[in-house]
């Protein structure tokens, strides 16, 4: 069994910050979100609980969104 939190004390805590798919503090595996389906990390901004399939501890995601928007291509503009 995993020692809870040990790839977390065991790393630079910066490899679990900002990432692309969530990685797990207890074992240091990567959630693959689709693989998964865990859709509901993208529903909103927050905390989210999860259970890690590598080791099956549970521990917190906290998830931000990011959205820009463009508005330099339109229609009619090479006039």
């Amino acid at each position: 069994m995993t020692e809870k939190l040990a790839a977390l004390r065991a790393r630079d805590s910066m490899d679990f910050w900002g990432n692309s798919e969530p990685k797990c503090p207890h074992c240091g595996s990567d959630l693959d979100i689709s693989e998964h389906e865990a859709w509901n990390l993208y529903s909103e901004d927050g905390p989210h609980e999860v259970e890690c399939p590598s080791c099956d501890l549970t521990y917190q995601v906290s998830s931000v969104a990011s959205w820009t928007f463009s508005t330099d291509e339109q229609d009619g503009c090479d006039d």
